[in-house]
């Protein structure tokens, strides 16, 4: 199956002629401009135990044009039904820009030589062509297999599915074709009983995962092995021991350090929200401009790295949301900030390197600094190994919840898993688990990372911005392993 085989936009050919007719009709004040016309379609398939399913498709087609004059930025964007829509944007993109003429400091960017090309996910099966029949049946199946133990009070289950053509034109003459498909899905069980209620999840927690890739990941996630495995830990969770709070050597799961790179390293690593731009929404940064290249935000074993390139995630693609060309970036190098996540904008404001992290929700908003596929590098050797290495301790996994304070320097989070180790080896269940800390001293006590043998990805959505978008990005990560971290609620 090609992934671009459906829809209004599917001929790159035909997309660029609608883009260039936009860029065309502007005038010479005009230092640059660019055009995104992008047609998205998301399938949302939900179930609960003992409620109908609810499944829906989502679609949508437009254009967005960004214009900038005199140092000022202008954009607009209008549902696509054909070229004029696209004139139009640019025209009331270019209006805009002129009428800000003189407000705020201007905005030089450097040119850039033009960067074409085209990508598409690697597909084997269409979620999209899977029946309703078919995706019910296995919601079914999963709710049956997680609702089997006595007191499980609720379960739900999911698939979702995403598919987007994105073309991208501007006046340095770039011109990107890029074909998206997502594939997903997601199980949660809560149980109640005891005086008390517990949940567990899979494969990621709250929303499940997804990655760049068609119906064999789905498939690839053993959802019904794991469905049954999930109710019984659920139950099991309700008359397990509390954690105890004090201090503790601690191996924390892929899944909670996917989480933990997401709030304490990804947010904190936006250089929009290092300037300050996302200061009255969602809070700055501890991290300043003139720490990149000398802070130390963590231990020798900390090494955090944005690569696009990657594929098969979430965070894949070969052309960011202004056309930059995507680029492995070290983000954390050795435990020493080397970049930030930045856009043209941004990198040109501060003097630092770009690393192609401007991305956006679709066609009806500026791209903004996100994340893309950002993980932490791993180290060597089993999970087994790494509890070994640690000794006594606990051996904590997926996420429960989260606080983070909005500098992403204090923070607290809770597992929703979490096992006594005892020379080395796991003993018993414990509930209600939590740590804290403040990040360059948490990272700075991770004494080891496991091996690419333990490490796994993790689909995330992501709001930022006014008005709020949303921004869909991975995260990776091995075990690790943290010395003397704080846990428990005091």
């Amino acid at each position: 199956m090609s992934a671009h085989d459906w829809g209004a936009l599917a001929d790159d050919a035909a997309a660029e002629r609608v883009l260039e007719s936009a860029l065309d009709g502007l005038d010479g004040r005009v230092q640059y401009a660019d055009a995104r016309l992008i047609e998205a379609a998301e399938l949302r398939s939900y179930a609960q135990r003992g409620a109908d399913p609810d499944e829906r498709i989502e679609q949508n087609i437009g254009v967005g044009v960004r214009v900038l004059v005199d140092g000022q930025w202008g954009f607009a964007a209008r549902p696509f039904a054909d070229t004029a829509d696209a004139v139009t944007a640019a025209t009331r993109a270019h209006a805009n820009a002129v009428a800000l003429a003189g407000q705020g400091a201007p905005v030089d960017l450097p040119p850039r030589p033009p960067t074409s090309g085209r990508y598409a996910t690697e597909v084997h099966l269409d979620p999209f062509a899977v029946s309703t029949a078919q995706r019910q049946r296995l919601l079914s199946e999963w709710l049956s297999a997680a609702a089997a133990p006595q007191l499980v009070a609720s379960a739900q289950a999911g698939v979702n599915a995403k598919r987007q053509h994105r073309h991208f034109a501007d006046t340095e003459g770039s011109r990107q074709h890029q074909h998206f498909v997502e594939t997903g899905a997601m199980l949660v069980v809560t149980a109640a009983g005891h005086g008390d209620v517990q949940r567990r999840s899979y494969p990621n927690s709250f929303h499940g995962n997804t990655a760049g890739a068609g119906w064999e990941y789905l498939e690839s996630l053993r959802m019904l092995e794991n469905a049954a495995r999930v109710g019984e830990e659920a139950v099991m969770l309700l008359t397990a021991p509390q954690a105890p709070r004090g201090t503790a050597d601690v191996v924390i799961g892929a899944q909670q350090v996917s989480l933990q790179i997401h709030e304490s390293a990804g947010h904190a690593l936006e250089l929009d929200r290092i300037l300050g731009d996302e200061a009255n929404y969602a809070g700055t940064s501890f991290i300043r401009p003139e720490d990149v290249g000398s802070l130390r935000y963590g231990s020798p074993a900390v090494t955090i790295v944005s690569d696009p390139t990657v594929p098969g995630t979430r965070g894949s693609f070969a052309f960011d949301d202004e056309g930059t060309p995507a680029r492995r970036s070290a983000l954390v190098e050795a435990g020493i900030v080397r970049n930030t996540l930045s856009n043209r904008d941004s990198a040109a404001r501060s003097g630092l390197a770009l690393t192609g992290a401007a991305r956006s929700d679709g066609w009806a908003y500026l791209p903004v600094c996100f994340a893309t596929h950002v993980f932490l590098e791993p180290g060597s050797g089993s999970l087994d190994e790494l509890l070994d290495r640690m000794g006594d301790g606990y051996h904590i996994d997926d996420n429960r919840s989260w606080s983070i304070d909005n500098q992403r320097l204090n923070f607290q989070f809770g597992t929703e898993v979490a096992y006594e180790v005892r020379n080395g080896r796991r003993g018993r269940l414990l509930k209600n688990f939590s740590y804290g800390g403040v990040t360059p001293q948490f990272w700075g006590a991770v004494e080891a990372v496991a091996g690419p043998e333990e490490f796994r990805a993790f689909g995330y959505p992501c709001g930022k911005g006014e008005p709020k978008q949303w921004g869909f990005l991975s995260h990776g990560a091995a075990p690790m392993l943290v010395r003397d971290l704080r846990i428990g609620v005091a």
